[in-house]
């Protein structure tokens, strides 16, 4: 499958390396010689620099042989034009534009399908959904849902205290009354799928698997204090923050918004009456004292800097606030800001990269989650009828090294299977499978 990727900022670069680490044919595109040069020599994916709204030039890219189209440059009338120029003259299966403009994606001219494009992806509004879902479930850590499941995965930190600490995980299992799978376990830098002699220890980051209720009672066997969340205070008002306080309010909860810039906060009054608007920064012991923003039950910084975002919310907490959830795009931030007291980290690059792969992967994918930099995925799928898994048990399914089936959807119920459940058409499966065996995977699926 060949597919080209149109812009090679963060979420191009993302999804061109995935793909190809995955043996896909990519062309990656971009205007800019001096990102190409600098692409050329660490990435193993064909770069071309050029326009990618010229048909000659695409045609050089080889078009015409191509499965998907991939637009994601930071321009949105860029990767408008583009799909819809391939749509017009080539006969290219998926088309994919990213677009930032808010006003875009309110507009119902923008509807799937509009102008060629098969799927529009918001990283902004993809962010604010998971920091919606991050919220609701009480920012105690990262949060992946499923849609039309109850099936939930939950990132732990494990402590020197903790019941699981050098257990296996068989012991685990045997020793807490809850159905859950610990499905990937982070230890030096390396993601492992454990068996059920693997052992954990003290300082692992691990990904359960479980369904909603049975979360309650986890998370207090791993040493989290879950809160019910309803005032919240947003720091910085960016599109996200304006997408995600129309969500929450609309969930009646309490939005207090605190931005520098007098001009947006004016525009932020008139967009959302219902919540209280201050000009200022959050460190103004007036705007403390005035408005008793350190009662809040958690803090939310989306501004563009994410240094501001994690230094926010450790500020915050210091006041008292209990949770705080920030956007940040470095990777090389995201452990620094959980390890120093952020709850939850949000980044947008990664969003809109789930929303793409989703469109990429074969065989009735519902949802995708990259996991720890995309070294494995967590994937929704519905199990086609005539799969080659169908009706037979999960034990006597040979699936490729370093993949889990985590959960089963029927019926409108989930359950966590074991080696003796059954695998049925129609059924909403979740696999946790390490980049390495995702084509595999994906075989057994169609």
């Amino acid at each position: 499958m060949r597919i080209i990727v149109v812009g090679a900022g963060e979420v191009g670069l993302a999804i061109a390396r995935q793909l190809a680490d995955e043996g896909k044919d990519i062309v990656l595109i971009d205007n800019n010689p001096d990102v190409v040069k600098n692409i050329s020599s660490s990435l193993d994916v064909a770069v071309l620099v050029g326009d990618a709204t010229d048909e000659k030039f695409l045609k050089k890219a080889g078009i015409e042989e191509t499965s998907m189209f991939i637009a994601v440059t930071s321009d949105d009338e860029v990767n408008l034009i583009a799909c819809f120029l391939v749509s017009s003259i080539y006969d290219v299966p998926i088309k994919i534009a990213r677009i930032h403009n808010i006003h875009y994606s309110e507009s119902s001219a923008f509807a799937t399908g509009f102008a060629g494009v098969d799927c529009f992806v918001n990283p902004d509004y993809e962010a604010a959904v998971e920091v919606l879902h991050t919220v609701e479930q009480g920012a105690d850590r990262s949060i992946t849902i499923f849609d039309g499941t109850d099936v939930q995965i939950r990132e732990y930190d494990v402590g020197e205290r903790d019941y699981v600490a050098s257990k296996t995980i068989k012991e685990v299992r045997t020793g807490i009354a809850e159905n859950f799978i610990i499905a990937g376990v982070v230890r030096g830098g390396e993601l492992i799928i454990p068996d059920g002699d693997f052992k954990v220890e003290a300082g692992d980051h691990v990904y359960v698997v479980s369904i909603r209720k049975t979360f309650r009672r986890l998370s207090k066997i791993f040493g989290v204090k879950q809160d019910s969340l309803r005032k919240l205070l947003v720091v910085g008002g960016s599109n996200i923050g304006v997408m995600l306080a129309e969500m929450l309010m609309s969930r009646g909860r309490s939005v207090t918004f605190i931005d520098k810039d007098y001009d947006r906060c004016k525009f932020l009054s008139e967009r959302l009456p219902d919540a209280l608007i201050l000009n200022g920064n959050v460190s103004d012991t007036q705007i403390q004292a005035d408005e008793q923003i350190a009662d809040a039950d958690a803090v939310i910084s989306c501004t563009s800097n994410e240094e501001l975002n994690i230094l926010s919310g450790i500020y915050m907490k210091h006041l008292g606030v209990k949770r705080a959830v920030a956007l940040v795009e470095n990777s090389s931030y995201v452990t620094i800001a959980g390890n120093i007291g952020i709850n939850s980290v949000v980044s947008p690059k990664v969003c809109a990269v789930n929303s793409i792969l989703k469109y990429i992967r074969r065989g009735g994918v519902n949802t995708v989650r990259s996991i720890f930099e995309g070294r494995a995925e967590a994937i929704q799928v519905k199990i086609a009828e005539n799969a080659p898994i169908v009706g037979k048990a999960v034990k006597d399914i040979h699936f490729p090294r370093g993949c889990l089936v985590v959960a089963i959807t029927r019926a409108n119920a989930s359950t966590i299977p074991d080696g003796n459940s059954i695998l049925m058409g129609n059924d909403k499966a979740v696999f946790f499978v390490l980049r390495d065996s995702i084509a595999a995977l994906e075989e057994m699926l169609v």
